[in-house]
């Protein structure tokens, strides 16, 4: 079992290091960018994390028992959706540029030592621009563009005007090249039944994916209680109520969170070895990913690192999920579909004991 679970973590962590490498390393690609670009930038990404660590957890409902042993290992997948809308971003905000950035918007500028004068001007301090480009899930055949508005500047008592340009950031791009299905894996056991709850556990030992990058880890835990239990009379369908919350992190350049918690629904039809239990469930939920990097800044020292670290919240906020679960002897399969903000699909083999 457990070179199973390791089985499932490398497979997890070679998918994050493919993609995330697939034409630049992101750390490389963050480092070209100032926090409001890289925040428009890995958006997507933010939600797509969180609305795929809410998915999955509930595909049946807890029994309305008091004591029983009932133990359940599952397979979980989910994938959550991106659209053309998820792909590219245009926005407004603070970006400092680099020498060669700053050399290529001079020049009409004929006078070289004004040149390099307000290059050094330029390359000293942050502007407010506009942002527009591929996130990181958008083509990587796209460079992110910096509209550059224009700005008169002074030396030796006489005015040079640069003018407003777009300005392409180099290797910005997106490093997904136009994904449209953001997945992630991990197994999840449940623990119970006592006084109608269950204890639910999710982890990832964590994984090297390389040494530019770092681990990634991933854990997260909840209960799920059918309040039937305290009832004389059974109810017409079965209930229950959850709450999860759960980490994951990338290396050191993500660590996401997220919680939910809802009130799930389902029927069992057929027998104990064998039948059908359709489910549904509404759920509120939240996530933030903590992004922290290190932006490559010119000086006229030289080029500078200086660290950036800022969270970002998932747009996920409610979902409705309808699914079925599907039981051989020990053997469980199920499949759901949530709609939300950001839809997400997930499926489940599990073994119960």
């Amino acid at each position: 079992m457990n070179k199973l679970i390791y089985c499932i973590s490398i497979s997890v962590c070679l998918y994050f290091s493919s993609v995330l490498y697939a034409q630049d390393n992101l750390n490389q690609t963050l480092s070209k960018l100032s926090s409001d670009a890289a925040s428009a930038y890995v958006a997507p990404v933010v939600s797509g994390f969180g609305a795929n660590l809410n998915s999955g957890w509930v595909h049946r409902i807890v029994p309305a028992k008091m004591f029983s042993i009932d133990i359940e290992l599952t397979f979980v997948g989910m994938g959550t959706f991106f659209g053309s809308n998820n792909q590219s971003f245009a926005t407004n905000g603070q970006f400092r540029f680099n020498r060669d950035q700053a050399m290529t918007m001079t020049s009409n500028i004929g006078n070289p030592d004004a040149r390099n004068a307000i290059v050094d001007q330029i390359i000293n301090q942050d502007f407010q621009v506009g942002i527009q480009g591929p996130t990181i899930v958008g083509s990587k055949s796209q460079d992110l563009s910096i509209n550059f508005p224009g700005k008169t500047f002074t030396y030796n008592s006489q005015s040079y005007t640069v003018p407003s340009q777009n300005v392409d950031v180099a290797g910005a791009t997106g490093l997904l090249d136009n994904l449209s299905i953001l997945p992630l894996a991990a197994p999840q056991l449940s623990i119970g039944t006592f006084y109608g709850t269950a204890l639910e556990l999710r982890f990832l030992p964590s994984i090297q994916i390389n040494k530019d990058l770092g681990s990634f880890s991933y854990f997260g835990i909840g209960f799920q209680h059918n309040p039937a239990v305290w009832l004389d009379t059974p109810l017409p369908l079965d209930v229950s109520v959850g709450f999860y919350t759960q980490t994951m992190k990338v290396g050191t350049i993500f660590k996401s969170t997220a919680t939910s918690v809802g009130i799930y629904a389902g029927k069992t039809f057929g027998y104990s070895l064998l039948g059908v239990s359709p489910y549904a469930g509404f759920t509120f939920e939240s996530s933030t990913i903590t992004v922290n990097y290190n932006h490559m800044v010119d000086t006229q020292a030289g080029p500078e690192n200086i660290n950036v670290s800022f969270d970002l919240k998932g747009e996920n906020s409610v979902r409705f999920t309808v699914g079925a679960s599907f039981k051989l002897a020990i053997i469980n399969l199920n499949v759901d579909y949530s709609l939300a903000k950001y839809n997400t699909v997930s499926a489940g083999l599990g073994f119960s004991f």
